[in-house]
């Protein structure tokens, strides 16, 4: 019996390598998007805990009002931090759902290849049971031949 090779198989390990990078491109990616989301997440913080910092100063019965300007002061860069942070995040989402359609795509493509192999493995099957019943049908018809040969010649003997 002759063992089964698949024509497609580099094709197929092209496709199967194709979509371990799409893979660890998208896990890359979803890194990258919790990265921004904790940044994100620690510059609300910080922007938190500074207009509580000024809140606390207003309410307090003194008037320490160079405070205040100094802690009003630091707002506008925590503000801006925090939307660059944003625009980061989303920019990281999109990539990840990029990277997400690139490995669902890649995925197809190596399913395809496995649905074709599981096919010609079919058909190799079927041509080899073919020939086996073929060679079978043979052996007997030899064996028939011979052994309706030697019984002709027998008689013949007689």
């Amino acid at each position: 019996m002759r063992r089964f090779r698949f024509p497609l198989a580099r094709v197929q390990r092209l496709r199967e390598l194709g979509e371990e990078l799409a893979r660890s491109e998208l896990f890359a990616a979803q890194a990258r998007l919790h990265e921004c989301e904790a940044r994100l997440e620690a510059s609300r913080e910080e922007l938190r805990c500074a207009e509580e910092g000024i809140a606390r100063l207003q309410s307090q019965g003194e008037l320490r009002s160079g405070e205040i300007i100094a802690a009003q002061r630091t707002l506008p860069p925590l503000v801006t931090r925090a939307a660059i942070r944003r625009s980061q995040v989303a920019q990281a989402a999109s990539a990840v759902e990029e990277r997400q359609a690139a490995w669902q795509a890649a995925r197809i493509e190596v399913r395809a290849m496995e649905r074709l192999e599981e096919r010609a493995r079919d058909v190799f099957r079927e041509e080899e049971r073919a020939n086996e019943c073929k060679q079978l049908a043979e052996q007997v018809d030899r064996k028939a031949a011979l052994a309706g040969g030697n019984h002709d010649v027998e008689r013949d003997e007689r």
